[in-house]
C-alpha cells in the first residue's frame, strides 16, 4: 500500500466517528457551520442522499 493510500485510510478511520458526532450536534451550530459539515459529509458519503430517479438522476433536457 502506498504511503498516500495508508495516510488516507488512517485519516478516514479517525475522522469518521468525529464527523458523525458533529452531525448529532449540528443543532448547536451556526448555519454556515452546518453547511460546511453537510458539504464534508456529502463528499465523504457519510449521509444517505437517496438514489435519485427519473429526471433527477441525469440532468438532460429531453423535451416531449
Amino acid at each position: 500500500m502506498s504511503l498516500n493510500r495508508s495516510a488516507e485510510q488512517t485519516y478516514r478511520q479517525w475522522s469518521t466517528p468525529i464527523l458523525l458526532e458533529l452531525k448529532e450536534r449540528e443543532h448547536q451550530m451556526t448555519p454556515s457551520e452546518r453547511q460546511a459539515l453537510e458539504n464534508v459529509l456529502l463528499e465523504r458519503r457519510l449521509i444517505n442522499t437517496g438514489n435519485p430517479s427519473g429526471s433527477d438522476r441525469r440532468k438532460t433536457d429531453t423535451a416531449p
